[in-house]
């Protein structure tokens, strides 16, 4: 299929969108490959809309068999509880493939284990960008390395129950977008953070307007993880009301998985946790409320279809944002509190 002009059917199918992004957003959209590893919830929300956005190839990595907890978030399921036991992806493409027809589908049953071990990394370098969903922070760790070294931007997500984050290493992005012409025109070669900045401005006079160029550049994401940026970007008031979820999530990346996601975390032993990694990102410890333990400890692990909704459609409009190359995407940990209603962005 050729990537220079949408035919009449793509037109009308895509119209509403192509209003929305721009004929060359949706031209990118078509020639782009990605990667989606794991489809929990949060996973079937991001291929949902991905699929219906019109992608050109999206390849499904998941191995994981279909439990009992499955049914309640993860909506591609046929309703069919004999399953139960049964390998996931060969039940969930055939009504993925109807929501789009026109986009390439594939599924791919492999162990992720296996191609984090091999010397040559063959099978990541044919894929534009890679969404990674629910892994341990030994494997996104593992996978960044990959992806850093083949320059292929990450996007990595997780739910815990009313919870959740975004972690971005997108490499670098230029976004061109116009602007109006402020009271002090923009400058090139102007920094606005650590990351981002300035690289062009072109004057629009006769519209009033400034085409800006801005370059953002992404860290490693175990940089993220060892941050001290924290208290350089919230003053003191904003660091008391920092959301608990922000040093829980990061809490739960130092316990293992539990096979049944209704299994609780001890409230103690995450307490201990919790301190720990507010220390490690210099944030207050009377960030941690019992509130919030009782939250993390009771919903570590599981899915709730509300929370996954919001949180794969953020992920997945910041994919399309990123393609667009029309404004800079997320930089670089989004976390989820469906508690407070706020979906802040934090620079680590």
């Amino acid at each position: 299929m050729s990537n220079e002009k949408l035919t009449a059917d793509e037109i009308a199918l895509y119209d509403r969108q192509i209003r929305l992004w721009g004929m060359a957003t949706q031209l990118r959209l078509r020639s782009a490959k990605i990667l989606i590893i794991n489809l929990g919830a949060v996973g079937c929300e991001i291929v949902k809309n991905l699929v219906l956005g019109g992608l050109n190839t999206i390849e499904i990595l998941d191995n994981s068999k279909i439990q009992e907890e499955d049914y309640a978030a993860q909506f591609f399921l046929p309703n069919d509880d004999s399953l139960i036991g049964q390998t996931k992806l060969p039940h969930v493409i055939p009504q993925i493939k109807d929501l789009n027809k026109r986009v390439n589908l594939t599924s791919n049953t492999d162990d992720f284990n296996d191609y984090l071990s091999k010397d040559d990394h063959d099978f990541f370098k044919k894929f534009d960008l890679i969404i990674a969903t629910e892994l341990s922070k030994d494997h996104i760790f593992k996978l960044n390395k990959i992806t850093r070294d083949l320059k292929i931007p990450l996007y990595v997500t997780g739910l815990h129950g009313m919870f959740g984050y975004i972690l971005t290493d997108l490499i670098e992005h230029k976004s061109i977008s116009e602007k109006d012409l402020g009271n002090q025109p923009r400058q090139s070669n102007t920094q606005i953070n650590r990351v981002k900045s300035i690289t062009n401005v072109e004057l629009v006079e006769s519209e009033n307007k400034e085409v800006v160029t801005i370059v953002d550049k992404f860290v490693p994401l175990d940089n993220i993880f060892k941050s001290k940026e924290l208290p350089s970007q919230l003053n003191k008031r904003q660091l008391k009301r920092l959301t608990a979820a922000f040093p829980l999530i990061f809490s739960l990346f130092e316990f293992q998985r539990h096979l049944n996601p209704e299994d609780t975390i001890d409230f103690s032993k995450l307490q201990e946790k919790g301190k720990e990694i507010c220390e490690s990102f210099d944030i207050p410890l009377s960030v941690l409320t019992d509130e919030y333990l009782e939250y993390f400890s009771n919903q570590a692990f599981t899915e709730f279809a509300p929370v996954s909704a919001i949180l794969g459609g953020c992920l997945a409009q910041d994919v399309i944002q990123f393609l667009s190359k029309k404004d800079s995407p997320i930089n670089n940990c989004l976390i989820l509190d469906a508690i407070k209603s706020e979906m802040p962005i934090y620079l680590l």
